[in-house]
């Protein structure tokens, strides 16, 4: 299957599911179809996310004693990248299937992988995290219920903590109705309503086989 087809495969399930009124079970059903293959998973690469290593590196990142949360677990790239700097992390995912592959791909692994919905996560996870790393989540979720996103996922920061999003980016919605659909500035800028800092932005044309414009935006709670 080419990355085209899993793209391909993947706008449908979403469509489909979000047609029954469920706008997340579509993931768990796209894990199953693969059946341990990552070329079904459109946003599999088999590293952590590019964004996520060069602001690491840019920022000289040390993790040691602190925690850090992956919200989208995905396979796991993004959480064992910062676990590799140091950080305690917990990377979550809706589909059981997802974090099931995480811990067969990564066998010796310190990170704790665990099953949650961003939208009913564990009380304890609230002001408890260092770094929060949030990757085409939002992106992956309908208009309809996109905005409630921004505050579970703020609210996981710690006192001084930094979160970082990357996204797809667009100046405004050409077609609401498939997905993924790219945040724009204006969206991102919830986060800031919330009372977060933004410290940083990188918008840029990034992807080597298939160049689109993401957004790297980095916050800090206060």
């Amino acid at each position: 299957m080419t990355r085209d087809d899993a793209r391909k495969r993947a706008r449908e399930l979403a469509a489909e599911h979000r047609s029954r009124g469920d706008a997340v079970g579509w993931f768990e059903k796209l894990y199953v179809e693969a059946g341990g293959d990552a070329e079904h998973v459109p946003w599999a690469d088999d590293e952590p996310h590019p964004l996520l290593v060069d602001w690491l590196a840019r920022e000289q990142v040390d993790g040691r004693g602190r925690r850090a949360l992956v919200v989208g677990a995905g396979l796991g790239d993004d959480a064992e990248g910062l676990a590799r700097v140091g950080f305690a992390v917990t990377a979550f995912d809706v589909a059981p299937t997802a974090i099931e592959w995480c811990r067969r791909r990564f066998p010796d692994t310190r990170v704790d992988y665990c099953v949650a919905d961003l939208f009913a996560a564990p009380h304890a996870w609230r002001g408890a995290f260092d770094l929060v790393f949030e990757c085409y989540t939002i992106q992956a979720l309908p208009l309809a219920i996109r905005e409630r996103a921004f505050e579970p996922i703020a609210n996981f920061l710690a006192p001084g903590g930094t979160l970082v999003v990357v996204t797809r980016g667009t100046d405004a919605h050409l077609d609401p109705h498939e997905l993924p659909l790219p945040l724009t500035l204006a969206e991102l800028a919830r986060f800031e309503a919330l009372g977060l800092e933004r410290t940083s932005l990188l918008d840029a044309v990034t992807g080597e086989t298939v160049p689109l414009r993401r957004f790297r935006a980095v916050y800090r709670k206060r």
